[in-house]
């Protein structure tokens, strides 16, 4: 019967019909077909989230542990949060130029809690502050304030919730490479006096090390000491003791003791040693330091002060103490973290390493993070030893100096060569084992400057690898018709100092470098450094030896002999000695290290100043204790008179003896 009436239908009802049955078996199949496909994406939901963080797509949970209720609350404003943006970034530049800096530093703040996830909003806020802000500032302790607070953006906030973004990195390492390390800043040097105090306060002042085994073991004591502080407190009985006693002398385990310690626990002379009547010396301030050399104490002190400063570098400064050894240990070799360009190597270092998989990457940020890394490294051969002598109540008025540590000149030519195959990995210098193009200028001129560097610091090792990098030119930096360049066809000797008196073409010139390297010798032996006080020397005689060997060269301008080499320390040793802006203290460290000869000639001289410094002292120094008399004085003194004449007195002008 179905039949007849289906077969009696009209011709199009029954297409209609066909139609109907084909479009139920269509939605059958699809909605079959979606099921699958939504039970398949379950199982790929985990994976996808994985990779939307490694391609840095999400805010990672771990990144906003802690989120303010109010960062959290402007993640909610939808599309007005551009219109706030807009007005915070007009009102911002508004309240800076206006000289309101404070508004204009909590707009900031407000931009980049409106806009988390975006590094170029932290990275122009941070720059507003360590730039355009600071120089709006007349005193250095405010500019060093706006600086301070930069980094704080960056290095506390930007990268907590932007974590692999290279712009931030890059953007921190240049704040301390440009603005705290570089010179263009008036007040550069306060900088740096600034986080080289704050440094020391944190890690003591550096150990006396003979080799660098010696200095990464002194670290590694931080980097394996406990990281979790209440409890190792709560276990260590021996520690628990010792934090009560300091409790009970007003020092609690916190910066308070890293400062007293950073005063107190130098290897160097103290001022208290230095005192004419011993019975002056504070008596809390006696028991305080009695503390600190209490060898039954000794271990557990050593242990407490490795968790504090552990935990100060973690929580505080936001540094990773197992990268920080690994920089020192495995790539670069003992950098001084009182260095800026120390941190500036560390950021630029780390944003290269975690940022090196991210697929949203800024390829020229990326390489000029790289660059940066090169930077650092040549900063430091160029101005990598620093001579410090702190100020903890006022860092601004520290004594800071700056000198060339050849040490790292190794690590930087690896350095080039990585970078270079990394970037450029195409580049077919590459393969006949030179860097890129892009960095072969700039190798080849850090290359000349290492080789004087390494010849005049001296040693077998500098001399070997001197004559190495010498070679390497040679054979490497080549004329562009393929010959031997004519500066390189001389001997070792004449490339390094004949370009050193290319320079020097005055007598006034010469005498002006022998006494600049003998003043940075002084300060070296002021802080214990005696190797590389020596070697300070050593170059400075070099100098002077090839100067005035070569007196007849036609070639000078002028070219007058000079004085011998003891007379030039001595009067240079004399002057440094009553600079007022030397440390009393400092004074009294140098005299100690001086070699014989030096104190010998120089006693005489000096004597009628350091009574009257040590009597200006509150309380009044002992001045044989700060400027002991040096042995057979009685011998040297007769020496003198029968080589230049009698000895100077008042009123008489005949018999100059030191003139």
């Amino acid at each position: 019967m179905t039949q007849i009436i289906f077969d009696s239908l009209p011709e199009h009802l029954r297409a209609k019909q066909v139609a109907r049955r084909y479009e139920r078996t269509v939605q059958m199949f699809c909605m079959a077909l979606a099921i699958v496909c939504v039970v398949a994406a379950g199982f790929l939901h985990k994976p996808i989230n994985q990779l939307r963080k490694s391609h840095q797509l999400v805010i990672d949970p771990s990144s906003l542990a802690g989120l303010p209720p109010d960062l959290a609350l402007l993640g909610k404003l939808g599309t007005f949060r551009a219109l706030a943006i807009d007005w915070a970034s007009i009102r911002a530049n508004r309240m800076k130029t206006e000289g309101k800096n404070y508004e204009a530093y909590e707009l900031h703040l407000i931009i980049c809690d409106l806009a988390p996830r975006f590094p170029r909003v932290w990275a122009n806020a941070a720059w507003n502050m360590a730039y355009n802000i600071s120089v709006s500032e007349y005193l250095p302790e405010a500019r060093w304030r706006w600086v301070s607070n930069g980094i704080k953006l960056l290095r506390d906030r930007g990268l907590q919730y932007n974590p692999r973004s290279v712009t931030l990195y890059r953007e921190l390492a240049w704040i301390y490479w440009h603005k705290i390390g570089d010179i263009t800043d008036d007040h550069h040097l306060q900088y740096k006096k600034s986080l080289a105090v704050e440094m020391e306060e944190v890690l003591g002042a550096p150990p006396i090390t003979t080799t660098d085994a010696e200095y990464y073991a002194w670290f590694k004591e931080i980097v394996d000491a406990p990281r979790d502080w209440d409890r190792f407190i709560g276990e260590d009985k021996e520690v628990q003791t010792l934090v009560q006693r300091f409790g009970t002398l007003n020092i609690e385990p916190d910066h308070t003791l890293l400062e007293f310690v950073a005063r107190f626990q130098r290897p160097e002379l103290q001022a208290k040693d230095l005192l004419a009547d011993q019975a002056q010396v504070d008596a809390k301030l006696s028991k305080q330091v009695a503390v600190l050399h209490d060898v039954n104490v000794a271990p557990a002190l050593d242990r407490l002060l490795a968790a504090l400063r552990s935990r100060v570098l973690r929580e505080e400064l936001k540094l990773d103490l197992d990268y920080m050894y690994e920089l020192m240990a495995e790539r670069f070799g003992p950098l001084d973290w009182r260095n800026a360009f120390s941190h500036t190597l560390y950021w630029a270092s780390l944003g290269d390493r975690v940022t090196k998989d991210t697929a949203r990457k800024d390829f020229a940020d990326s390489v000029n993070n790289a660059r940066i890394v090169l930077f650092s490294i040549q900063s430091i051969v160029m101005r990598g030893r620093i001579v410090l002598w702190p100020n903890f109540t006022d860092p601004m008025s520290s004594y800071i100096d700056l000198t060339p540590d050849v040490r790292f000149i190794p690590y930087l030519f690896d350095e080039y060569m990585r970078v270079s195959k990394e970037h450029f990995p195409d580049d077919p210098g590459l393969a006949v084992g030179l860097p890129a193009k892009n960095y072969m200028n700039g190798l080849v001129t850090n290359m000349e400057n290492w080789t004087q560097l390494l010849y005049l610091e001296g040693g077998e090792t500098n001399l070997k690898t001197a004559e190495t990098y010498y070679r390497w030119l040679k054979e490497n930096n080549l004329h562009p018709d393929g010959s031997t360049q004519s500066r390189y066809t001389k001997t070792l000797e004449a490339f390094v100092m004949d370009d050193i008196l290319a320079q020097l073409d005055t007598t006034r010139a010469a005498n002006g470098t022998i006494r600049s390297l003998l003043k940075r010798g002084f300060k070296h032996l002021g802080l214990g450094q005696r190797q590389a006080g020596q070697a300070v020397f050593q170059r400075a005689q070099l100098c002077h030896a090839y100067w005035n060997k070569n007196i007849g060269d036609s070639a000078r301008t002028d070219s007058r002999e000079l004085d011998p080499i003891s007379v030039m320390a001595r009067n240079e040793l004399v002057q440094f000695m009553k600079e007022s802006s030397i440390s009393p203290l400092f004074k009294a460290r140098l005299w100690r290290e001086l070699p014989l000869e030096m104190r010998q000639a120089a006693y005489d001289d000096l004597l009628p100043y350091a009574e009257k410094l040590c009597e200006v002292q509150q309380p009044p120094w002992s001045v044989n204790a700060m400027l002991r008399e040096p042995p057979d004085m009685a011998g040297f003194r007769l020496k003198e008179l029968n080589v230049i004449g009698k000895p100077r007195k008042e009123g008489v002008e005949g018999g100059e003896r030191f003139k």
